[in-house]
């Protein structure tokens, strides 16, 4: 049984912000030793993050999206 646990991060590429957050993280060398020292670093300082909440899943009936549009 393998003991580690894989923790995904994505970035928007098409956002100028995240595109240059990603560049500079995969240029630092190990991505993943870079992430776990920024947490160490938090962690360290006191630094505690909120929790984002979630937005409510909306459920909508045939007859709501007729003539829905949606947003891109």
């Amino acid at each position: 049984m393998r003991k580690r646990k894989v923790q995904p991060v994505s970035f928007n590429l098409s956002d100028n912000h995240e595109s240059q957050l990603y560049k500079y993280a995969v240029n630092n060398g190990a991505f993943s030793k870079y992430i776990k020292r920024l947490i160490q670093r938090d962690m360290e300082r006191g630094i505690r993050v909120a929790p984002t909440k979630k937005a409510p899943a909306h459920s909508m009936s045939m007859t709501q999206l007729n003539g829905y549009i949606a947003k891109s």
